[in-house]
């Protein structure tokens, strides 16, 4: 099962899973949930954002965000998020 293919992890490979997952929790925090609350956040994680678009020209992330994509966002926070604490 995927549980104890988890547990049998060790050494490089167990940390790099953790740094992957643990990667991801400021990432979805800080980033990614803009687009699911827009505002919510304060001016430095909304300028981070706005640099973020700019550097790597990601379009999606630019405000005004489509129901499409804010739902994938919801998705992202709601199951994923409590994932990568999980994992």
């Amino acid at each position: 099962s995927i549980l104890s293919m988890m547990k049998s992890l060790t050494g490089k490979t167990r940390y790099a899973f953790l740094a992957f997952f643990a990667s991801h929790i400021p990432a979805t925090l800080i980033i990614d949930m803009q687009a699911a609350f827009p505002g919510f956040h304060p001016k430095f994680c909304q300028d981070l954002l706005e640099w973020y678009c700019d550097v790597f020209n990601d379009s999606l992330m630019r405000a005004p965000h489509e129901l499409w994509f804010r739902s994938i966002i919801f998705g992202e926070v709601f199951f994923q998020l409590p994932f990568f604490f999980y994992a």
